[in-house]
């Protein structure tokens, strides 16, 4: 009877490891997007939330070391998994509560104000989850007298894998936030409901029917997430608000004027006619006569109405996220013209594989402050977009910037644009003006914009001759244009310089040391090789490699097939069933724990690394189906992970000491390896040094410390 109630236990154990892994990845996804739309995010804000997660979840390993001081395990352990079902839904709400409060409301947040508030909102989930690794880990070990932290590892994994699956493929696509929470929490507390009478705590069952009761009473009592966005968008009154798989959308009307965000972000503004007349007429004055129109993205409004003066014949308006579009039809625009064709695909995925030529392109995307919009201002982009140009085919985008004046990383930012753009076409120009706008062009461009618009008989409010001073516009123009540096190096796809000039512009604004966080972080990691184990600082390398290495690939799939959002969820869940596999399934490559085993694989990670750069040209240049170079995409994330998986399994074995000891160590630094890699790579490496460059980066990492096992060890 003993034996039974004691493998029954040790079951409940596994499932609650499970579980934990089951409500992190849906914590991190969800809370990760929404503090991404309340701090106007980039790539360095993601890599400053990610550090600070994986930081205080290590910490709370670590802190885990006092789990063997704890009586009632039980009672406690599931006290800390109800704790984990709620602290969601709280600390997202709290996120749009206090944005406002804690910082002035329309100003951009800081990275120091990122840091240090996201380190606070996190803090309680993160702590508690990884205090509860290493408790599991204890309690296991106390049970049955092993060691079973690789077991406890790749069930947490299969739990993140289950979540992924979950969140990636049905609520984003159907719920909005505070629903999804919702859903999570209930899930969570009916199953913890269920493992108390287990685990022999049916006093429980009253806590837990209580908050079950409270979060479902409070879903359809009130409507949180109205709530919530009415916190974050003060004195506007929102008309419409969804989550999407693309961001989230937000529109508000101030008196007349509606506006639109995405991730708190103003996309456009009806009643703007200064931007829209320049937007559309500074290329239809160079064009002769264009029939065929690109639009990519941007706003419907104002814009098709503009290009309807001319004779066009049709215009094809490309934009990804359909629920943008049906915001815009439901809101400004319930009928649309004739000759309008609506795309909803991947801006750069659909100039790739169209074979239709146009007369003129609109690019009305954002500036390239993520990695992500980065992939529509390099050299591979523009060539690709040639192809479906006609002859005298004119292109034109905006950037922000004063005609008057351009700060150090304006001008570099300008310049790179600009020389990228010369690459492929033989003619650019800067037309300044509310936004600076470059055109591009294989026939010749004039500064003299109201002139050729009057020719043409358009009728316009302000881009005419009453309004715009023709000789001034040429004299702006040509001093931007003298102000550029043609040394600058162009922007290319696995080589995203124009992204880390924009976080350079960005952090200015702030007047912030774009490089006090990689020197704080590279001292962290000087100071970890000299005082953490020699084992455990391989693990370091280990959990640095396999973050810096999803990076690289899931940047690489982006930039060769878009943003296809359903795949590169699957490849974030296909990381995690590698984690899972490599520590359940160590003992198949690697029968033995031995430390001749744990240097062979240290070995194969630095090959696998160095080969990677050759692997992502093969990939771009391959002729392939598409569908076969993704599934060898998949394949690489699955072996990386695979290979950080056996690498903590050994690395959790080879040690000799307190079970609740080694958890702790071997978890927490792996967490630390894992932020400082994701960090790292994403703000500084990849922008600086390009996706092949930073390969070689990381087989260096885990070359030093296999150089220093061997050293330290004498083995």
């Amino acid at each position: 009877m003993i034996r039974e109630k004691l493998k029954s236990d040790i079951r409940s154990y596994f499932i609650l490891a499970l579980l934990m892994g089951f409500i992190s990845i849906g914590t991190q996804i969800i809370l990760l997007r929404e503090l991404l739309s309340i701090y106007y995010g980039n790539e360095l804000v993601i890599g400053v939330i990610l550090t600070n997660w994986m930081l205080l979840t290590g910490l709370g390993a670590f802190a885990g070391k006092l789990s063997g001081k704890i009586r009632a395990s039980n009672t406690v352990l599931l006290i800390m998994f109800m704790l984990l079902a709620l602290l969601p839904f709280i600390l997202t709400f709290l996120a749009y509560y206090l944005r406002n409060i804690l910082f002035v409301y329309g100003t951009m947040i800081n990275l120091f104000q990122v840091f240090y508030s996201s380190l606070l909102l996190l803090l309680p989930f993160c702590l508690i989850s990884g205090f509860l690794f290493t408790f599991l880990s204890h309690i296991l070990g106390k049970a049955t007298n092993e060691n079973l932290i690789s077991k406890i590892y790749g069930w947490e994994s299969l739990g993140s894998v289950i979540g992924g699956v979950i969140f990636n493929i049905i609520l984003v696509w159907f719920l909005d936030t505070f629903e999804s929470l919702m859903i999570l929490g209930v899930a969570m507390l009916i199953l913890i409901g269920i493992l108390a009478i287990r685990l022999r705590q049916k006093w429980m069952s009253f806590p837990v029917s209580l908050f079950l009761i409270a979060i479902i009473s409070v879903h359809f009592m009130f409507n949180i997430d109205q709530k919530a966005h009415e916190f974050l968008y003060k004195s506007q009154d929102i008309q419409y608000f969804r989550s999407t798989p693309y961001g989230n959308i937000t529109v508000t009307k101030t008196e007349e004027q509606i506006n639109f965000y995405e991730n708190n972000m103003l996309l456009f503004s009806s009643h703007q006619p200064i931007q829209t007349e320049e937007t559309v007429h500074f290329p239809f004055s160079q064009a002769s006569n264009p029939k065929n129109i690109l639009l990519l993205s941007g706003s419907m409004s104002g814009i098709i109405e503009e290009i309807n003066k001319y004779p066009v014949s049709e215009i094809d308006y490309v934009e990804i996220n359909p629920w943008l579009i049906k915001a815009e039809k439901e809101i400004i625009n319930p009928t649309l013209p004739g000759n309008l064709n609506i795309i909803n695909k991947d801006a750069r995925y659909y100039i790739e594989n169209s074979k239709k030529q146009y007369d003129l392109v609109i690019i009305n995307l954002p500036e390239p402050s993520t990695a992500q919009v980065n992939r529509f201002y390099t050299h591979e982009f523009y060539t690709a977009l040639k192809q479906n140009l006609s002859k005298e085919a004119v292109i034109s985008f905006g950037l922000s910037g004063s005609s008057n004046y351009l700060s150090d990383e304006t001008k570099s930012l300008y310049s790179s644009v600009y020389n990228t753009l010369k690459q492929t076409f033989k003619h650019v120009k800067i037309i300044p003006g509310n936004t600076n706008y470059f055109l591009a062009s294989d026939n010749r461009l004039s500064y003299n914009v109201t002139d050729l618009i009057h020719e043409k008989d358009i009728q316009t409010q302000y881009v005419n001759k009453y309004h715009i001073d023709k000789k001034r516009v040429q004299r702006r123009g040509e001093k931007i244009a003298k102000l550029l540096d043609d040394e600058v190096q162009i922007n290319r796809d696995f080589s995203p310089i124009t992204y880390f000039q924009k976080l350079n512009q960005w952090t200015s604004y702030f007047h912030f040391n774009f490089w006090i966080p990689f020197y704080i972080i590279v001292l962290l990691a000087v100071f970890l090789f000299i005082r953490v184990h020699p084992v455990n600082f391989v693990m370091f390398a280990g959990g640095y490699a396999g973050a810096s290495i999803e990076i690289i690939l899931l940047i690489a799939f982006q930039v060769l097939y878009g943003y296809v959002y359903n795949l590169v969820g699957i490849i974030v869940t296909i990381f995690m069933a590698g984690l899972a596999a490599g520590t359940y399934y160590r003992s198949l490559i690697f029968k033995k724990v031995t430390v001749g085993n744990f240097q062979r694989l240290q070995i194969v990670m630095i090959l696998f690394s160095l080969m990677l750069p050759l692997l992502l040209i093969i990939f771009r240049e391959s002729t392939l189906h598409a569908t076969l170079i993704q599934g060898l995409f998949m394949v690489l994330m699955f072996v990386t992970s695979l290979m950080v998986g056996m690498l903590f399994s050994l690395a959790s074995n080879l040690q000799i000491n307190k079970i609740v000891n080694i958890a702790s160590g071997v978890y927490s630094i792996d967490l630390i390896g894992a932020a400082i890699g994701s960090f790292l790579t994403t703000a500084y490496l990849i922008p600086r040094l390009g996706l092949m460059n930073v390969c070689f980066v990381t087989s260096a990492v885990i070359f030093v410390a296999a150089v220093s096992y061997r050293l330290r060890c004498g083995k």
